[in-house]
């Protein structure tokens, strides 16, 4: 190292062509050399970690142009790192984004705000592709910005993909019934490509007729069409007219067109007449389906899309070429006399050929009346692991469902009897093997061989229902984000107290006899610290009722249990916007998750708290409406006076991602999840609104089929004479120690953790009752249990479990069993006694030990 040192200055040396320093100079100038190699060093290191990480690190000088750009650029776009640098970053996004973009760096540079979070697309080298871009201004260079970008495009691609296949099979059982409507004669198209569209998401769609000339040219014709609101229509053009579409295609999509096959493509790989021909258009991908009649090709149902250029997917074709064919089958019948006696012989009516389109359709479907199953299609016999129908027809349509599942099953039927609007409800279905599947239906009435019959589509629902705990996760951290500041809020008030008193106390007791008066006080400031206390243990109840939002629990609910725990949850958000008012009326119970509805109402209030500015506390209200409706189902209102919510919006907010509250303040995850939810409990949200004057949420909920029972159980005092022999085991010496004062009268032990509790169980006998800790270090109070009752089974029904809350896989399940009984912390003596006195009931003659 000494000889790098040495050459290296002596390098300088003849440089710079001056002398050797001297030995005083010599050391000074080493730690100059060694600081500059150290900067050196770290800018090394730092651009190494920058080429490495998936995450694209940039920098952007004061007009916003690229100065640093990580080389994982040109993995995430295609396009190299050494083009974009010196460009401005809003040019490598999506226009869309922008002008927003751009907003927001102009508040970074001008030091309005220190950083922001977006999500947006970028250009790439194939298309597009999502990231959440994360600035922040430089704290040393005023001007400058750096930051990060993440790779998202998976996660927005599997949720437009869940999104997209709902719009796309409601708008086909849509075209379905519409076909079924017998539009007239002249007009067999038009009614139906506006939900071809939703289905596809396309800008233009429509219908070629097509026909070959004596030369066997195929020539098309555009007989209807239906365009997006920007897109120019084609209907009228004279160039639309016996086209020669064969000609125009490349020979591989011409050929599979003639056979019957659908063909998509991307208008900047055609060939040149045609990419010209469809640029011109606004077009930037193609998608045809062929319609056939008695076998022929007689024209094709086309989509355009003039957004990106990017092809439809699999699932999404699949869909479509369902339509299409039965188009296909409306055009059979709406020939000439001579083909419909040909159609006639082949099927026998408009339901045979629905009989012929949900054979073919991808996702599961049944039919049936009366509740019998009268036919299913291949997809729902492998969905439901069968090997034939044979096993599924004639059965009970609830044979299939999950027997907790059967009321609602039964609702849902009896919607759809009513023509109530279509709407998915998620269901779990039984396979023949016992496993179980979850599945949305859609179930609709129709008219096959001339009686009423249903037809329930089913979509497997595994991978929404990932999705959908990971929005649901998310959520609940941005809502306990939200209320953290007003959580601790609600503590601190009564701690301060609770503090303050027992401090007071500790300090004025002494040794020797008391006054009564000081006695009285005493008691007074202890009742107060009691009564804080337990304010604080509501808050952390309701906290752990919160936490339980991915159980999957199901119960008798207490509405307004719940509402009493939201409204004192959110009352910091609440208390300098508006009055909250709890206008209660009678409710019924309902069966379903307490945390779950926590979150759906906790989200309904905040959300009516952010519509209302701050101030003016006494003109502005929040109101909590509860009621029973004439069906006897629960129904909850939160209204409120704030700036209601704009009529083009009404229709969206439900929507994932969408939001109208500024940026940084909303996710657009709240009411998605909220609907679902409650879509999930087997009710409805709805929401009115006038814009300046307010907005109602409105939830209704099925009643549970038996009334539940409600009431809180008395302190009954356990006899002390009886001298029961209590062993008490917990690794937190105070709780341990509280909890032997309690059992004042009774011959308390006490084991500091679970190996101290096994020596003592495993050397002692004869006790009557025995507290143990649930989650406790080295032995968890499972563990104590399982070896104990492994050796000494008679000991099992004498457990009482205490815990401050189930935060392992294992605590919570070893809880939600309901095989034993649980001491929830914090406990008063009545929790304590009520459960004593239940072990003590059951008459064991078991000795205790003298």
């Amino acid at each position: 190292m000494a000889d790098e040192w040495g050459s290296g200055l002596r390098r300088s040396e003849s440089l710079a062509g001056e002398a050797a320093p001297s030995y005083r100079e010599r050391p000074r100038m080493l730690a100059d050399v060694r600081g500059t190699s150290d900067i050196e060093a770290d800018a090394l290191r730092y651009r190494m970690l920058a080429r490495h990480l998936r995450t694209v690190v940039f920098q952007l000088d004061p007009l916003g142009r690229f100065t640093l750009l990580g080389a994982s650029w040109n993995e995430l776009t295609g396009l190299k790192t050494a083009a974009v640098l010196g460009t401005p970053l809003v040019e490598a996004l999506h226009p869309v984004d922008r002008e927003q973009i751009s907003m927001l760096l102009r508040t970074l540079t001008t030091r309005t705000q220190d950083s922001f979070r977006h999500e947006v697309r970028v250009l790439s080298r194939a298309g597009t592709c999502w990231v959440e871009l994360f600035a922040q201004a430089s704290p040393a260079s005023p001007g400058e910005v750096l930051g990060i970008m993440t790779d998202i495009t998976e996660r927005r691609r599997a949720l437009e993909a869940v999104i997209t296949r709902e719009r796309g099979l409601a708008a086909v059982v849509e075209v379905q019934r519409r076909l079924l409507a017998h539009e007239p004669e002249d007009e067999p198209y038009q009614n139906l490509l506006e939900p071809l569209s939703r289905a596809a998401g396309a800008g233009r769609v429509y219908v070629l007729e097509a026909r070959r000339e004596e030369r066997g040219h195929l020539l098309v014709t555009r007989r209807a069409e239906w365009c997006a609101v920007g897109i120019s229509s084609l209907l009228h053009r004279a160039e639309q007219k016996e086209l020669p579409l064969e000609e125009l295609l490349r020979s591989d999509h011409a050929l599979a067109l003639s056979v019957g096959q659908p063909v998509q493509f991307l208008a900047a790989e055609c060939p040149s007449p045609l990419r010209e021909h469809l640029e011109a258009q606004q077009t930037r991908a193609v998608l045809l389906l062929p319609l056939k009649v008695h076998g022929e090709v007689f024209g094709f149902l086309g989509f355009d899309n003039c957004v990106e250029s990017r092809v439809w997917e699999q699932g999404t074709v699949d869909l479509l070429v369902g339509a299409a064919g039965a188009l296909s089958l409306s055009l059979e019948q709406r020939t000439t006399d001579a083909l419909r006696a040909r159609t006639e012989a082949t099927l026998r009516s408009t339901e045979a050929g629905l009989h012929l389109l949900i054979e073919g359709f991808p996702d599961p479907v049944l039919m049936h009346a009366d509740e019998q199953v009268l036919y299913v299609n291949p997809a729902m016999v492998r969905y439901l692991g069968h090997e034939g129908p044979d096993s599924l027809v004639r059965q009970p349509v609830l044979a299939v469902v999950r027997g907790e599942d059967h009321s609602a099953m039964l609702r849902h039927l009896t919607e759809a009897r009513e023509e109530l609007a279509a709407r998915a409800q998620e269901m779990t279905l039984l396979r023949q093997d016992g496993q179980e599947v979850v599945a949305d239906l859609v179930t609709l009435g129709v008219t096959f061989e001339g009686r009423p019959v249903m037809l329930t589509f089913a979509r497997d629902f595994t991978e929404r229902k990932q999705m959908q705990a990971q929005l649901m996760l998310s959520d609940r951290m941005v809502s306990m984000g939200t209320q953290a500041a007003g959580i601790a809020h609600e503590l601190n008030n009564p701690l301060s107290y609770v503090i303050a008193n027992l401090e007071f106390v500790h300090g004025e007791m002494r040794a020797g006899p008391a006054d009564a008066e000081r006695v009285a006080e005493w008691r007074e400031v202890l009742g107060d610290a009691r009564e804080g206390s337990e304010r604080v243990r509501q808050i952390v109840r309701q906290l752990k009722a919160f936490s339980r939002v991915d159980e999957e629990r199901r119960e008798p609910v207490d509405l307004h249990q719940v509402l009493d725990s939201v409204a004192q949850m959110a009352n910091n958000e609440v208390r300098h916007r508006a009055r909250l008012v709890k206008d209660y009326g009678t409710l019924p119970y309902i069966v379903g998750n307490d945390g779950k509805l926590f979150q759906v109402f906790l989200n309904l209030v905040i959300n009516a708290a952010h519509a209302i500015p701050e101030g003016k506390v006494d003109g502005n209200e929040i109101r909590i409406v509860t009621r029973e409706d004439a069906r006897g189902w629960a129904v909850v209102e939160v209204r409120d006076s704030g700036s209601g919510i704009r009529p083009e919006h009404l229709g969206r907010i439900f929507e994932p991602f969408f939001t109208t509250k500024p940026h940084g303040v909303g996710t657009g995850l709240g009411l998605p999840i909220c609907h679902a939810l409650v879509r999930a409990h087997g009710g409805d949200i709805s929401v009115e609104s006038t814009l300046g004057k307010g907005t109602t949420f409105r939830v209704v909920l099925p009643p549970a089929e038996e009334e539940a029972e409600s009431g809180s159980a008395e302190c009954v005092p356990v006899s002390s004479g009886a001298g029961k022999r209590v062993l008490i085991i917990d690794d937190e010496p105070s709780v341990a120690a509280a909890l032997g004062r309690m059992l004042e009268g009774h011959r308390v032990e006490i084991a500091h953790g679970g190996v101290q509790a096994l020596k003592l169980l495993g050397s002692e006998q004869g006790y009557d009752l025995i507290f143990c800790d649930l989650m406790m270090p080295e032995r968890t109070g499972m563990d104590v249990f399982e070896e104990i009752i492994a050796r000494q089974p008679e000991l099992a029904q004498r457990f009482i479990f205490m815990t401050g809350g189930g935060f392992t896989p294992r605590s919570r399940e070893f809880i939600a069993s309901g095989k034993y009984r649980v001491l929830d912390k914090p406990f008063d003596k009545g929790d304590v006694y009520r459960l004593m006195l239940e072990v003590l009931s059951l008459g064991r003659t078991a000795p205790s030990a003298g």
